[in-house]
């Protein structure tokens, strides 16, 4: 676990949050991926939480389904809030996740359809094509459909390993189908579609690798979360991004089944929502912020994967994660023998 020290004053403080003093512990613990990311959250947040209440943010990552079903199951939770992918508090509210406070199940200004009971939205980012300038110096694909060309763009793919929310959607996108028409997902449809490209496609399995892929030119065209994007691109990588049917995906922000101090999570969860916080762990580090509106101050790449512009959003693709979630097992099981074949 890390421990970060939080007594600098980077972000004006507000308000107090109301804690009766036994209820008042000396610190929190929040878990997300990880890395910049979770250092990122703790600089904005977790500094600004301190400032407030006195209580000290360490942080943990990356976390794991599996860490926190063990942790629940022993009656051993040592996470007070975590931050998750929509579809699993949505498959274990009420048995991984706690029902969130009223207030915060019904934040305004957040994107629709990715929280519910147990999550609320706070931090996002798309899943983007980008295309490597030195291949294609007249330009590269501009839709899932060229991306599946491989006559008129030759070259190696890179893909997710993995399969809910986006490379079924976008295999189908490609296929011809509207971003309005996807659900419910054609699995058989999507997957003849990979077929059509499966030599063609180098797989990566974390968005660090993802980043390495752009920066080495291990492949002329990738699918990338934008926040892994970022680096490479204020790396000097040669990728322009393609803004044009990228999905946008929001995690969730939630508090674990037997969390120890609940109401304290809660507030801490309220923090994150703040403009202020928003704002600054997107400067940090290059998440899209979950409320809308928020305007962080951006330097170049940055503005290249921020996926909040009124154009960008506009044209963004939401998948439908209830669908998702419900379906979560059929869609995995289908992709890993399709990997397997």
């Amino acid at each position: 676990m890390r421990k970060i020290l939080t007594w600098a004053a980077a972000i004006a403080v507000t308000a107090a949050v109301p804690l009766a003093a036994q209820d008042k512990p000396d610190h929190i613990v929040s878990a997300n991926t990880g890395g910049p990311y979770l250092q990122a959250t703790l600089d904005a947040t977790g500094k600004a939480f301190q400032e407030k209440t006195g209580i000290e943010v360490l942080g943990d990552g990356p976390q794991t389904l599996p860490q926190l079903q063990q942790m629940v199951n022993a009656g051993r939770v040592t996470w007070d809030v975590v931050e998750v992918p929509p579809v699993f508090t949505m498959r274990y509210c009420g048995e991984l996740f706690q029902e969130l406070p009223e207030d915060l199940q019904n934040v305004k200004d957040v994107l629709p359809g990715f929280g519910n009971k147990c999550g609320v939205p706070v931090a996002g980012y798309a899943n983007l094509m980008l295309y490597n300038t030195k291949t294609y110096p007249d330009g590269g694909p501009q839709n899932w459909a060229d991306f599946f060309d491989t006559a008129t763009f030759p070259g190696k793919r890179g893909l997710w390993d993995g399969a809910e929310g986006v490379n079924l959607e976008i295999a189908l996108m490609a296929d011809g189908v509207k971003p309005e028409d996807l659900y419910p997902l054609d699995l058989d449809r999507a997957f003849a579609k990979l077929d059509t490209i499966r030599d063609d496609i180098v797989f990566w399995r974390s968005g660090a690798q993802s980043t390495q892929m752009m920066e080495s030119e291990e492949v002329d065209m990738l699918m990338a979360w934008s926040s892994r994007a970022y680096p490479a691109l204020k790396n000097g990588a040669p990728f322009k991004p393609v803004w044009n049917q990228h999905i946008i995906y929001y995690n969730v922000l939630a508090i674990p089944k037997g969390a120890p101090h609940p109401d304290v999570s809660a507030d801490y969860i309220r923090t994150n929502l703040e403009p202020a916080q928003q704002a600054r762990v997107s400067e940090l580090y290059p998440v899209t912020p979950g409320i809308i509106g928020t305007q962080p101050n951006l330097d170049e790449a940055g503005q290249m994967v921020f996926a909040a512009t009124p154009e960008r959003a506009a044209n963004a693709v939401r998948p439908d994660i209830a669908w998702v979630a419900d379906n979560s097992e059929e869609i995995n099981r289908r992709w890993t023998e399709w990997l397997n074949q």
